[in-house]
């Protein structure tokens, strides 16, 4: 019922962010840049990359630790991965007034789980956490009808993800005596809450176009609904549990964001 309902709410989201552009002046692109001010509008795309953390970053460390890999030339590694938080996505945003708008940010977050074998061995990667979400928020700038300004915005939104525990792991990690391998469920999907805020500096060129670059932070929280039941096999005889049975957890991540787009006037 929820899922229908947030839906239905995105498409009316779209729907009128589309109608405001259409009624939009395009006359005004070919003038000099006006900065922010009441009445414009900010269409763009943007990229984000930065560093994820949290229990559930944790809780992979805790699963892999003092586990190793035996690769093709008989070298022993110590099972050590990495991981990396990408996002990209649309952005809208409406000034009802000076200094002060309204945000919508369509965004696909990503964290991808790599080894760290070394340069010269191969490395596997594997997709930890996917997720389809939307935020919404007011949008505080700084300046009015300057070629920059700078931008706080405060968001809140809803996710539908994937979870995948270990997935570089599920794969490779092998208890060389007995040849076991990690087993058990280990991909959970869910919707959930997700919030965060961005700060960016932006420039505005003549044309309407505008580029944007600060940083933003994430906070995804993840519903498993049930424990994983993935163990190591190399933790013997204990055979290691995956988040100690725990049903949720959080990824936060902090991320350089870059945003380019047209900026309308109503």
């Amino acid at each position: 019922m929820i899922h229908h309902l947030l839906k239905t709410v995105l498409a009316a989201l779209l729907v009128l962010s589309a109608t405001a552009i259409y009624a939009a002046d395009f006359d005004e692109l070919d003038k000099p840049p006006e900065g922010a001010h009441s009445g414009q509008m900010l269409l763009g795309a943007f990229f984000s990359i930065g560093m994820p953390f949290g229990d559930c970053m944790d809780a992979e460390q805790s699963f892999l630790d003092g586990s190793y890999h035996r690769l093709s030339d008989e070298t022993v590694k110590a099972f050590e991965v990495s991981h990396l938080f990408f996002s990209i996505g649309l952005t809208f945003e409406y000034m009802p007034f000076d200094n002060v708008g309204a945000k919508i940010r369509l965004k696909r977050n990503s964290v991808v789980q790599k080894t760290n074998f070394g340069a010269q061995y191969a490395n596997w990667r594997g997709y930890l956490y996917k997720d389809l979400s939307f935020y919404l928020g007011p949008s505080f700038h700084l300046t009015t009808r300057k070629r920059w300004d700078f931008t706080l915005t405060p968001m809140i939104g809803y996710a539908f993800a994937t979870y995948h525990a270990a997935p570089v792991a599920k794969n490779i990690l092998v208890e060389d005596v007995s040849g076991d391998r990690v087993t058990g469920d280990n991909a959970r999907s869910f919707s959930a809450l997700t919030y965060g805020a961005e700060l960016n500096c932006t420039i505005y060129f003549s044309g309407g176009l505008f580029v944007a670059f600060g940083c933003d932070w994430t906070r995804m929280n993840c519903s498993f609904g049930k424990p994983f039941d993935i163990t190591n096999p190399q933790d013997v005889p204990t055979s290691r549990v995956y988040f100690d049975g725990a049903t949720s957890g959080t990824i936060d991540a902090v991320a350089f964001t870059l945003t380019a787009g047209y900026a309308f006037s109503n």
